[in-house]
């Protein structure tokens, strides 16, 4: 259907005399045009809209003159705002696709906006290996400087000016690994922190063979380049400036929006993108193969995933958290049941603006958004997390969080599902491996999905996570360990336990350790939130553990500081704490939990002078707990009352060091020396 922006019309006041005269003898009539007066005027048109046909149209239907199905059918037709959706129903009808057909031989698409979007945009490191390592003009030395071979970057621009439809970016120097160079190219001003000059580290050109050679380099008025004006700093061919064809793609109205960018290599060759699961929605999964899915309600940035032929496994995910009981991420996973070891190293975390982003290795029953799961993940700058809901629709919770400071870039990853529990493990190196803690996880009929994810931890943004050595091995229980050469050789005791703020400072000192800022909101109820140096052991051992408490500085109503016997590291785990509550000079307070998920009881507080004492928790080897105090090393210790509790434990338990804040955002300042546990 054709369309027009405007159709102008005009109407006719026409003036015409006639003579007639009758001859009564002959009985004839004879008839002539005595004056003809035409004007053409232009149309008078409804709302005093003149000159304009389809206002004169409007006149004719309320004149009654035409029916208002031929008006609409001019609406159609002539459109002033409507003209590029018109366009493109007219393309549709006709089977034709809107876009820029480039050679896939040569190109591959990295980034878009508009009609000229393929998919999702690259990530950081899937950028940088294309531009730098596989791109058909990739340098022999990728940190080389000046580089021996320039890779190329192409952006097509639909509406832009004949000279500016198709430019080529000649890159002449090495990228830092910490830059991410198309997201300054295609969303930001200026030079990349100093690392994208014009002349210095590309030039432009309007060929490819021009590009590749570097001959007719484009220039800028004045010599001058406008990092204003992203992309083509407002030069040319000759040098003249010209406006407004450059674009910043997250913008909603930039001055050029359908725009395309393509590094120089052969696009699903050496990276190729997974189909999505929407994508394929028709097509039958098969067996043992991974898909790639946004999870949630609510994933506006849409994930990808991208594989290397060298291995790397490329993940970029959108979404607020994966937290709670509503979980938005992309999931790289496949159908799985039964026992298996799982290994990955998460090489490099990247495009990550918040702090609680995340990437690893997760289970997960279903693809719901609240579906019960358990996962290994690197954050986005809190460290490590071994994180779970146990239930579908409940909320999740930290079963292991540690190594918090300074933020980790990398990590290898591990999680083995044996029957019903699934172990946590992470290593520097693949090869030695510490333990992150262990729980119980059931899923429904032993089925679930296994796969890389990742999380922004923002609506408007995709984090990236670079994978490699992504290794499944399935494992038939009963065995002596999984994978033995790679058995775990040491505990991580820093974490914390359930929902809390995860900003603790941890300071070891010669003769006394010191823990302070936000350590939790509580060990109270039927869930805690706290800081805990613990210690695994076998609950079959008898064992006392002693500690002095020198200092409480936290006089909320909720701060303790003390030794805590636990059941695992979950939020509700059963437990027995003996320490100082420092509320009200309240002093030495002994409490338990005697069963997962049951009601905290406190059995007896003391007053003890200065707020510090000596306390200590024995066990038996078989349940029984006894709590002790004194108020200083020369004296005796001396029982509880009611400090006895029994809790029956798994094969192994936790012992260690507990601190909260008893609320958020309360600063703790806890100081405490010759911490011990002795073998009874």
């Amino acid at each position: 259907m054709p369309t027009v922006t405007r159709s102008d019309c005009t109407e006719i006041d026409a003036t015409e005399r006639f003579r007639i005269v009758y001859d009564e003898s002959t009985n004839l009539i004879e008839g002539n045009i005595t004056l003809v007066d035409i004007n053409f005027n232009a149309c008078q048109g409804i709302n005093n809209r003149n000159n304009d046909l389809w206002h004169y149209m409007g006149r004719l239907f309320y004149e009654g003159k035409i029916e208002n199905t031929q008006w609409g059918e001019a609406g159609r037709i002539i459109t002033n705002s409507d003209c590029k959706a018109a366009v493109r129903a007219q393309y549709d009808s006709m089977g034709l696709e809107y876009g820029y057909d480039y050679d896939k031989s040569t190109f591959t698409f990295v980034a878009g906006g508009g009609e000229l979007k393929v998919t999702e945009r690259f990530g950081h490191q899937a950028f940088l290996t294309a531009m730098f390592e596989h791109s058909e003009t990739a340098p022999s030395d990728a940190n080389a400087n000046p580089l021996d071979a320039t890779p190329i970057l192409l952006r097509t621009c639909a509406e832009c000016r004949e000279s500016h439809k198709k430019v080529f970016y000649r890159r002449l120097t090495p990228m830092p690994a910490d830059k991410d160079l198309l997201y300054c190219i295609t969303d930001t001003r200026g030079d990349c922190g100093g690392f994208n000059k014009w002349g210095v580290d590309f030039t432009l050109h309007s060929t490819y063979d021009d590009a590749v050679k570097g001959d007719n380099a484009w220039a800028c008025p004045n010599n001058s380049f406008n990092y204003d004006a992203p992309f083509d700093g407002e030069c040319s061919p000759t040098g003249a400036r010209v406006r407004n064809q450059w674009t910043i793609l997250h913008w909603s109205s930039p001055p050029q929006k359908n725009v395309g960018f393509y590094v120089n290599m052969a696009e699903g060759t050496v990276i190729t993108e997974v189909e999505t699961a929407a994508e394929g929605a028709l097509r039958i999964q098969v067996e043992d193969e991974f898909v790639s899915e946004d999870i949630g309600l609510d994933t506006r940035v849409e994930g990808r995933v991208r594989l290397d032929e060298d291995g790397k496994i490329y993940v970029t995910g959108g979404g607020h958290n994966v937290w709670h009981n509503n979980d938005n991420f992309h999931f790289y996973h496949k159908d799985a049941t039964g026992d298996f070891d799982i290994t990955v190293n998460v090489a490099k975390f990247s495009n990550i603006v918040n702090s609680n982003a995340k990437a690893g290795i997760m289970l997960r029953a279903s693809t719901a958004h609240d579906s019960e799961y358990i996962s290994a993940l690197l954050s986005g700058g809190k460290g490590l997390r071994f994180q779970k809901r146990g239930s579908k629709g409940n909320w999740s919770h930290n079963v292991g969080t540690f190594d918090p400071n300074p933020h980790r870039p990398t990590v290898w990853l591990r999680l083995f599902k044996h029957m019903t529990t699934v172990d946590m493990y992470w290593s520097e190196d693949g090869n030695n491996w510490t333990s992150g803690g262990s729980t119980n996880m059931i899923f429904p009929e032993d089925s679930f999905q296994l796969g890389l994810f990742v999380n922004a931890h923002d609506y408007n943004w995709a984090s990236e996570g670079t994978f490699d050595n992504f290794v499944v091995n399935s494992y038939n229980a009963p065995s002596a360990a999984p994978s033995i050469s790679a058995a775990p050789t040491s505990w991580e005791p820093n974490m914390y336990i359930g929902e809390s703020q995860e900003n603790v400072n941890y300071l070891p000192g010669e003769t006394q350790t010191r823990v302070t800022n936000d350590a939790g909101s509580g060990i109270d109820g039927d869930v805690d939130s706290f800081w805990y140096r613990a210690f695994q052991r076998p609950s079959s051992n008898a064992f006392e553990a002693v500690v002095s408490v020198d200092y409480m500085g936290g006089w909320f109503d909720g701060a303790k500081g003390g030794i805590m016997v636990r059941d695992g590291t979950g939020a509700s785990a059963a437990n027995a704490f003996v320490g100082i509550y420092p509320k009200s000079d309240t002093g030495v307070i002994s409490q338990s939990r005697n069963t997962e998920g049951g009601d905290t009881v406190r059995h007896k507080s003391l007053y003890v002078e200065g707020e510090k004492a000596f306390v200590k928790l024995s066990y038996d080897g078989s349940g029984t707990l006894v709590a002790q105090y004194k108020a200083v090393e020369s004296d005796e210790w001396q029982d509880i009352e009611n400090g006895t509790t029994n809790i029956t434990f798994g094969d192994k338990l936790l012992v260690g060091v507990a601190v909260t804040g008893g609320g958020w955002n309360n600063y703790v300042d806890f100081r405490y020396s010759n911490f011990e546990i002795t073998d009874l």
